[in-house]
């Protein structure tokens, strides 16, 4: 069967997903009591808090002479709060995935999603019987009674972590999280650490307190996960004491050219780019402290660093032949390949809605999936950034101008001077040896083959997705959409002929280990087939058809 995708960005698709889904049965909705919730008839709603919750000092957990009582509204479901199956897209990706995150650089987007992912896994882990915690592979603390182990209390759980986790994780998302948490009529203020586990210790289980340790936890090892996110750390082990930059730095790499002058014809080049407003600026290589200092979590430190590729050895005049050859003339189906493929937030959030259609995902099913699906991302970003500094090799583009100069080329369909050429996409801000995305798309579509095979039984999945200038086209399984993924870097002159490759054999086997070595044993005792047993709410709505 096929599953037709009938967009392009992931903001049309969440809203085309909307118009062909219909809610899931009233029965199929079960509160922690066990009766039907979401009823189509008005009066017959849970009590719910519409607008700007209306918090009475006497019933709110927060207060401290209160901490180890739950309210009767604590678990309470909110009527316009997505049902827990769609809160990973309608929640959080249409708030998230498709409007801010997007505007980060790549290994920042991947490092953001993971983390969220992180965070909702653990808040299922607290509230279920054998599901490990993300971080210290050990039992969550506390173990939330199983009279507490539903669908609804985990995504209440995954809301209010996220409103306290996205004012460090995605600060420019912050106001429309809390929003939201308003709009619904639940507690958006932040509860302090201090009253979070005071609650717990005394017994409190509500899906508030739960959510403000899982994020609490979150955020402490943010601090220390050497991604450098609130940048003060600085190389040489020394510390940023104002005006920090998130994402600096830690390793002290320097580029040998500058961005005027090309001194050595091998490394890297920063581009000076412009907003086509007048304000132009250079490039400085992004995260290059990352491949070696942050932790990975699928692989060991050890491993990550082992894994290594011996340096290319580049004939740039024929490389720059071969690029020249490949962009001279592109296809449609080539220049939409290269657009779709650059953007890993369209492929990912493409992929669990078809995932979630076609087997019918439950909320802890999917997080399942894509926690997985994002740590596999994950260690194949550290692979290729370490490697990319090794390396240090020069794009295209700065050998071109730099080689090639007045010669009159062809490229994109036009005829002009080696000078001015460019890559048909913007050449984002790191070196060029190996391919980042095809370690990328490599990791995540074995860690699904994987998946399905072993949980669905299926060797992989085959995916159709429609665009409005091309059609629709068909990948027949997830190694066929990694080809085209390497590919498209090689078609939009974005890299040199072994770098693709190159970079299958760095990263080949990270997302089979991230399902294998990773997501199973967080499972604990249990297994896969609890995600999806019959007390869980499972999706039911708009499924990718032919």
């Amino acid at each position: 069967m096929k599953y037709v995708h009938v967009v392009l960005l992931f903001a049309t698709l969440l809203r085309v997903a909307n118009a062909g889904k219909s809610r899931p049965d009233k029965d199929d909705r079960k509160t922690l009591s066990g009766k039907a919730k979401y009823n189509d008839n008005e009066d017959e709603l849970p009590p719910t808090r519409k607008g700007k919750a209306k918090r009475d000092k006497k019933e709110n957990s927060n207060n401290p002479k209160n901490l180890g009582n739950p309210n009767e509204n604590d678990f309470n479901y909110p009527a316009g709060m997505p049902p827990p199956p769609e809160m990973w897209v309608e929640g959080f990706a249409s708030r998230l995935h498709a409007q801010n995150i997007q505007k980060y650089e790549t290994p920042i987007q991947v490092w953001q999603t993971w983390r969220l992912d992180q965070t909702m896994w653990n808040c299922i882990a607290h509230y279920h019987p054998t599901a490990l915690n993300a971080i210290t592979k050990a039992d969550p603390m506390p173990r939330v009674p199983g009279m507490y182990h539903t669908s609804e209390a985990r995504a209440l759980c995954m809301i209010h972590a996220i409103n306290k986790l996205i004012p460090d994780l995605v600060p420019i998302s912050a106001a429309t999280i809390s929003g939201w948490l308003d709009d619904l009529g639940l507690d958006s203020s932040i509860m302090d650490d201090s009253d979070a586990k005071q609650s717990a210790m005394n017994g409190n289980p509500s899906p508030r307190v739960i959510g403000s340790l899982v994020a609490a936890e979150v955020i402490q090892d943010m601090y220390t996960d050497g991604w450098n996110y609130k940048g003060l750390m600085t190389p040489a082990n020394g510390m940023c004491t104002a005006n920090c930059r998130p994402f600096s730095d830690t390793y002290g790499y320097v580029p040998k050219n500058s961005p005027w002058e090309l001194v050595d014809t091998a490394a890297w080049q920063p581009l000076i780019d412009s907003d086509g407003l007048g304000f132009f600026y250079a490039q400085e290589h992004v995260t290059p402290h990352i491949g070696f200092q942050a932790k990975p979590v699928i692989l060991s430190r050890a491993d990550l660093d082992a894994k290594k590729l011996d340096a290319p050895n580049y004939d740039y005049e024929v490389e720059i032949d071969m690029t020249l050859e490949r962009t001279a003339n592109l296809s449609n189906y080539q220049e939409t390949m290269i657009k779709f493929m650059d953007n890993k937030i369209n492929i990912a959030g493409g992929m669990i809605m078809r995932l979630r259609g076609k087997y019918a995902l439950s909320l802890e099913a999917q997080v399942f999936y894509h926690y997985g699906y994002t740590s596999s991302e994950h260690d194949a970003v550290l692979l290729a950034w370490k490697e990319k500094i090794r390396h240090d090799r020069i794009r295209p583009t700065s050998i071109i101008r730099h080689l090639r100069g007045d010669d009159n080329i062809t490229s994109f369909g036009e005829t002009y001077k080696a000078k001015d050429w460019q890559a048909l996409i913007p050449v984002m801000p790191h070196s060029e040896y190996p391919s980042g995305s095809g370690c990328i798309c490599l990791a995540v579509a074995q860690f699904i083959d994987e998946f399905l095979s072993d949980q669905y039984g299926d060797s992989s999945i085959e995916t159709t997705w429609d665009f409005e200038n091309l059609g629709p086209v068909t990948f027949t399984d997830m190694m066929e959409l990694a080809d085209v993924c390497g590919e498209s870097r090689l078609w939009g002159g974005m890299h040199f002929t072994p770098s693709v490759p190159d970079s299958y054999t760095l990263c080949d086997g990270v997302g089979t280990q991230g399902y294998t070595g990773l997501m199973k044993p967080l499972l604990g005792a249990g297994n896969y087939v609890e995600l999806m047993d019959d007390s869980k709410v499972k999706y039911t709505g708009f499924v990718f058809i032919e």
